[in-house]
């Protein structure tokens, strides 16, 4: 499914209609019906609560007119209150609210005494005000309505976006609504994966009002949620007469004396995520790396000072070219060996590259050499590690997820996976995935070392690049969905007890093929 800013759902909604042919009733029509309906399907004894509809003059509250009328229509108690002159209303939502009178029904305006009685007496209170085209924090009286619906007793749904909450990477005004529930119109829109817009939405529901197919093909950004069904769609299936080297020869390198754990749990990742044959590279003095790591993982210990590698390295010790897919970073530390294995790896590895962690710290100082690849180049940052990348703070990086990923992928012609809730996966050529797996347990050391080894497992299965990368992504955060919905709590665990869960995540998904 499609992920849109305010400005792009506004251009297909103009080629539906001028280049199409699709009236602007029709389409708000259709948007108040589908919403009505979803309402139906979440207060399946709703008909007869009380509910009230706040309306602003544009066209989110010509949905909520149409929204109003189907429920009335079938019996639900249902009062309107506008927020804006009734002169002012134009185009199809005049329509809509003439149609609404035309029908025998009432509306109200906005008032001091309606306020006191949303806060205490509607079961259900319905955010028709702001659509997606308002800038800025809100004004008068959508504010103060703002304020009265956070405060109030009843359910908040609101119409295709909260009011006040921007649809794209705007900053979030000191004042908007805070849904329990928001019925989204055709496409999700961007904020709804961004901090900290996304809370604001609540549980979302995406309805569907009738665009043309063609009218998302016109879109020149392409972000799309990726879901079970994508990965299902994609995940490879294994052949019952293939043999180890047909599921790929990887190397991993990382650790330290100081941070061995990072290369045992990529390594256990990897081997998790259908790797046929697997070889950890780690520096001589890691002695925890071999003691701990699976017993099918070859294990080529280097060279090493004071814990860490060594700058007499050369990629020539590993044999780079021999693998078929290599990762770099975990534990490595940010020394002149870790240094001096990054420049190597870029200039020299034949196959699929990975970057992360430590390993990050020095791309800023090979973009030229990055842009020259040919191979494909994977970077995994979380927030701070993408700040560096693309030489910006963290505030920016968490404002600018989709804009600023599609910078870095094009400057550094690298596949970027920026970590957080809603890990975005950002091609060279722009394409981005928001994924809709994990939760607030990823949030701990060593996290990102299992989504590194789980990407190398997937690369080395030989599929594209971005489903392959996207699929690890996706089964990474389930296999965290897995382990607090059987077994733990959030709080109370380990990075490493994610990896237990990924054969049931794995399993879940090629059953369904």
């Amino acid at each position: 499914m499609q992920v849109v800013t305010g400005e792009e759902m506004r251009e297909m909604d103009r080629y539906a209609m001028d280049d199409v042919g699709m009236k602007e009733e029709l389409l708000m029509e259709n948007a108040g019906r589908e919403a009505a309906h979803a309402l139906e399907r979440k207060n399946t004894s709703a008909a007869g609560t009380k509910t009230v509809v706040l309306i602003g003059k544009g066209n989110n509250g010509g949905d909520g007119f149409v929204l109003a009328r189907v429920l009335q229509e079938k019996g639900w108690n249902v009062d309107v209150l506008l927020l804006s002159n009734a002169d002012a209303f134009q185009g199809a939502a005049l329509y809509h609210k003439d149609l609404y009178e035309r029908c025998g029904f009432t509306w109200g305006y906005w008032s001091e005494k309606e306020s006191e009685r949303i806060q205490k007496e509607y079961i259900l209170i319905v955010d028709a005000m702001l659509g997606t085209g308002v800038k800025g924090g809100l004004r008068e009286p959508f504010k103060e309505a703002a304020d009265v619906l956070n405060e109030a007793e009843g359910t908040v749904a609101a119409v295709d976006i909260p009011s006040g909450v921007p649809s794209g990477e705007d900053p979030v005004p000191e004042t908007a609504v805070q849904a329990d529930f928001t019925i989204t119109l055709q496409y999700p829109k961007i904020s709804a994966y961004l901090q900290p817009a996304s809370p604001f939405y609540g549980e979302i529901e995406v309805v569907d009002i009738g665009l043309p197919g063609a009218a998302l093909r016109k879109e020149k950004e392409k972000k799309q949620l990726w879901t079970g069904q994508d990965t299902a769609r994609t995940l490879n299936k294994r052949s019952v007469d293939a043999h180890k080297g047909d599921h790929g020869r990887g190397l991993l390198i990382g650790g330290s004396a100081a941070m061995p754990g990072a290369v045992r749990m990529a390594s256990t990742a990897c081997l998790y995520s259908g790797a046929g044959l697997l070889t950890a590279a780690f520096p001589s003095s890691a002695a925890a790396v071999p003691a701990g790591a699976p017993p099918e993982v070859m294990m080529l210990p280097l060279q090493e000072e004071n814990g860490y590698f060594s700058p007499e390295i050369r990629a020539d010790d590993l044999s780079a070219g021999a693998y078929d897919a290599v990762a770099a970073g975990p534990g490595m530390g940010r020394g002149k060996g870790a240094e001096t294995l990054v420049k190597q790896l870029v200039e020299q590895a034949g196959g699929p590259l990975l970057f992360d962690a430590d390993a990050l710290y020095f791309l800023p100082e090979h973009i030229e050499a990055l842009q020259q690849r040919r191979q494909p180049v994977i970077l995994t940052p979380h927030p701070g590690e993408m700040a560096r990348l693309a030489g910006v703070s963290v505030r920016e990086v968490t404002q600018r997820r989709f804009s600023l990923s599609r910078e870095t992928a094009a400057r550094y012609n690298c596949c970027v996976v920026l970590k957080g809730p809603h890990t975005l996966v950002t091609m060279p050529d722009g394409t981005q995935t928001v994924n809709t797996t994990g939760n607030e347990a990823l949030a701990r050391g060593g996290t990102g070392d299992i989504l590194t080894g789980m990407i190398l497992g997937m690369l080395l299965q030989r599929q594209e690049i971005q489903p392959a990368v996207s699929n690890a992504v996706y089964l990474h955060g389930l296999a965290a969905d897995f382990a607090v919905e059987h077994e733990f709590d959030s709080y109370a665990m380990a990075s490493s007890d994610i990896i237990s869960y990924l054969p049931p995540a794995f399993r879940s998904i090629i059953s369904s093929l």
